[in-house]
């Protein structure tokens, strides 16, 4: 229950929140196939078209920063809808522009209003449900979160050939369209506690009050490090199964059990996990994922060179990220209290820089070229996320 409030408010449906926050990922990834064609009809470089990835990144990573205190003021709902329609006119622009520079800007802006909508949509599920069932509900995203990329890529190659790199965006801004006639007519404002006023000495003081909760930190840290292990995966992988003499589309088909069992473990975490406390499914979820972590380094400590040695760990790590995720994101969020928006604006951008920076630093490390190296930060990331949740299991509620 609320404070102040008798009850929580009415969630909208769940598709809904997870068109949301999945939308983010969609912006992202369905490009993908569709950049070497902007490269040569606008005549630029890889390097810039690179941007068009890095930029919009960037903006979902520090938009996040900037909506989730917005929105412990001015509510989630016009936060939400403002993402929508930022979303929707940058795609709508994209389609009309023929410079790169232009095109840039507008995936900037196109983040920003990705970031709106992600960021709100967690902030609902915590707003609108008690702990163990948003626990329930983040896993159903996540699952969707899961599969999306996936679709988007190979959808987004069929359209890059049939309509272009500009059918693409045009999607998305239809994409955007949807979002902003759903949240019209099916979010309700979910925030029923909005701070009495807003200002940049009360950002920066809700900032340090969340981040001195060290309940918030050590969540928000163990998200953080799981997802910074599965892209560091994605990244590193390839290269050691190379190493062992598999192709690249063997290793992409081997890889692909990981998010598999990642859709088993939310499917678990919702069934049965959530249910033993979202501290507990948490820590169990951490330890299977150190485990992996170590059968992954054990494994090619020893010298194995079947698919199977690299595969069989990273699907017990998918199956354990799977449980891990979604209880941590809520449990961070739901740690922040008050300014559970800032929380969510934390968490987000959090773990959006560790999903996008832990794969650069090892390769920078020398981990693409031994393997030890990556597996040996692997395990430290492992460790830091166990320890977290150590604290937070020895501090949790009587009743979780």
């Amino acid at each position: 229950m609320l404070p102040g409030n008798k009850s929580r408010p009415s969630a909208p449906p769940i598709w809904f929140l997870a068109l949301c926050t999945a939308s983010a990922v969609v912006g992202l990834t369905i490009l993908t196939p569709a950049l070497p064609l902007v490269k040569s009809e606008l005549g630029v470089s890889s390097a810039a078209v690179q941007q068009l990835l890095t930029v919009y990144m960037i903006a979902l990573a520090t938009g996040q920063l900037i909506y989730g205190p917005a929105s412990d003021r001015v509510g989630r709902r016009p936060i939400m809808l403002t993402g929508a329609v930022l979303y929707t006119l940058a795609g709508i622009a994209c389609v009309l522009t023929e410079s790169i520079q232009q095109l840039i800007v507008l995936r900037a802006v196109q983040g920003l209003g990705a970031a709106a909508c992600m960021s709100m949509g967690r902030a609902i599920v915590n707003d609108a449900f008690e702990r163990s069932e948003a626990a329930r509900q983040m896993s159903t995203i996540s699952i969707i979160l899961a599969v999306a990329p996936a679709l988007s890529i190979a959808f987004g190659g069929v359209l890059a050939e049939s309509a272009g790199w500009k059918g693409t965006m045009l999607l998305l801004a239809v994409c955007g369209v949807v979002m902003f006639i759903s949240a019209w007519f099916l979010a309700n404002e979910t925030n029923l506690n909005r701070l009495d006023s807003i200002n940049l000495a009360s950002v920066f003081k809700a900032y340090a009050t969340v981040l001195r909760n060290r309940l918030f930190v050590c969540w928000a840290m163990s998200s953080g490090m799981q997802i910074g292990i599965f892209f560091s995966l994605n990244a590193l992988l390839g290269y050691q199964y190379q190493r062992h003499g598999y192709s690249l589309s063997e290793f992409g088909l081997w890889f692909a059990l990981t998010p598999l069992c990642y859709l088993i473990g939310n499917s678990c975490n919702r069934i049965w996990f959530v249910a033993r406390g979202i501290e507990r499914a948490a820590m169990i979820g951490c330890s299977l994922s150190l485990l992996s972590v170590v059968a992954l380094f054990s494994t090619q400590t020893l010298g194995m060179t079947h698919a199977l040695s690299l595969a069989l760990p990273c699907c017990l790590f998918g199956f354990s990220n799977g449980i891990v995720v979604a209880n941590s994101t809520i449990g961070a969020i739901s740690a922040a209290g008050k300014n559970a928006g800032t929380g969510t604006g934390i968490v987000g951008a959090w773990q959006m820089a560790t999903g996008g920076i832990a794969g650069a630093v090892i390769v920078a490390m020398g981990g693409a070229q031994v393997f030890s190296i990556a597996a040996g930060a692997l395990l430290v990331m492992s460790l830091i996320s166990v320890l977290s949740m150590m604290f937070v299991f020895r501090n949790r509620p009587l009743k979780a």
